[in-house]
């Protein structure tokens, strides 16, 4: 053994050893002292799972959409940045005037701080209030919550009015209010409900997208766990986890539709008027596709003065539209950009559209609407 081998080895022994409790490895007859906090992460029988966690998170939207590259200033940087989100965990607000020069993707430290606390334990975990006062309060998903809600209100941003940009609306994550049957332009005279998930203790971020498939660690890094996603490919079939849901005790049984990335809930009525009783999930796309499609037959398509094409891009002018079209545009956004085609919350989901349909288009049969 050279002799500035010798030396980095007692130098790494002496800084490490004060550390904490050690872990003794040997290596070619020479002793190594490792904290064990670093042992249970790093070692090779590790108390937490983080390499499986990482590969699951590498093919999550946290991770592959890369906001970080463009949102990381005026407030957006809160939650389109790790930094972004830490500040506001330890500060309780972000500089709207400040700009992460070097931002980074939300990861694993975003959520955890396991070189401080020593653990996984969450940054954050308390109620979360929502921009319309509703508060959000289901344990570890109130982390989730902080960023998946909306942040825009129907009272400042529903009136006659031209629309400045295409991502105008609630804005892209109203997750929560969703699925607490709140946020969006309710129209007048009009009622409202909202499904059980919304007072379900466990419909929750965390049961519906992080329980395991089968009760094993992973089916395919693409589902379930850090993946956060509800369906993928799994052996190039579509595959739903549904894991969560039976293991919530919400449903006994949660079948998916064979060969589709669609769950077997048959919707109660024909909601989209084509002459079908589909799933729920397929009568909520027929719903969203009468208002805007890629045939360019939704009637925000082909109306006077469009605002989107036949392609379905956004047309930017300065028409200014009467209340009931750009109440339907918000609540076309509301449910689109919550993703789940219904399965967060079906009836809020159905009356948003159907009125917003209706609206639209007076001779739209709206009598199946769900009470």
């Amino acid at each position: 053994m050279t002799l500035a081998r010798s030396l980095l080895i007692a130098l790494l022994a002496s800084a490490l050893v004060p550390l904490g409790a050690a872990a003794q490895t040997k290596s070619k007859g020479a002793a190594f002292a490792f904290p064990k906090a670093c042992v249970d992460c790093h070692g090779s029988n590790p108390k937490y799972p983080v390499r499986g966690a990482r590969s699951q998170y590498l093919t999550s939207g946290h991770r592959i959409i890369g906001h970080a590259s463009y949102s990381n200033g005026d407030g957006c940087q809160r939650c389109h940045t790790n930094e972004g989100f830490i500040e506001f965990v330890q500060k309780g607000a972000v500089d709207s005037k400040a700009v992460i020069k070097y931002p980074s993707e939300i990861g694993c430290f975003t959520c955890h701080a396991p070189h401080d606390t020593g653990d996984f334990s969450l940054r954050k975990t308390s109620a979360v209030t929502l921009a319309n006062g509703a508060v959000f309060d289901r344990g570890k998903s109130n982390l989730c919550v902080n960023c998946h809600r909306a942040l825009f209100l129907p009272k400042d941003e529903v009136k006659p009015r031209s629309i400045p940009f295409d991502f105008w609306g609630a804005h892209h994550g109203p997750h929560a209010d969703m699925l607490l049957g709140v946020g969006a332009y309710e129209f007048p005279g009009k009622t409202y409900s909202k499904s059980a998930h919304a007072m379900l203790p466990n419909a929750t971020c965390v049961t519906c997208h992080m329980t395991l498939p089968q009760q094993r660690y992973a089916m395919m890094p693409t589902i379930g766990g850090h993946s956060f996603r509800v369906g993928a490919e799994v052996h190039e079939q579509p595959k739903l986890n549904n894991a969560g849901c039976l293991s919530s005790g919400c449903h006994t049984e949660m079948k998916q539709v064979p060969g589709k990335h669609l769950f077997d809930r048959p919707a109660a009525a024909d909601w989209d008027g084509d002459g079908r009783v589909e799933t729920i999930q397929e009568e909520v796309q027929g719903l969203l596709d009468r208002i805007i499609n890629r045939q360019g037959t939704g009637l925000l398509q082909t109306m006077k003065d469009p605002l989107y094409d036949a392609k379905g891009e956004f047309i930017r002018n300065k028409t200014q539209y009467p209340v009931e079209v750009v109440g339907a545009l918000f609540n076309w956004k509301f449910v689109k950009e919550d993703g789940s085609r219904g399965m967060h919350d079906t009836k809020y989901a159905v009356q948003l559209l159907m009125d917003s349909v209706k609206a639209l288009d007076p001779k739209f049969d709206d009598s199946s609407r769900p009470q």
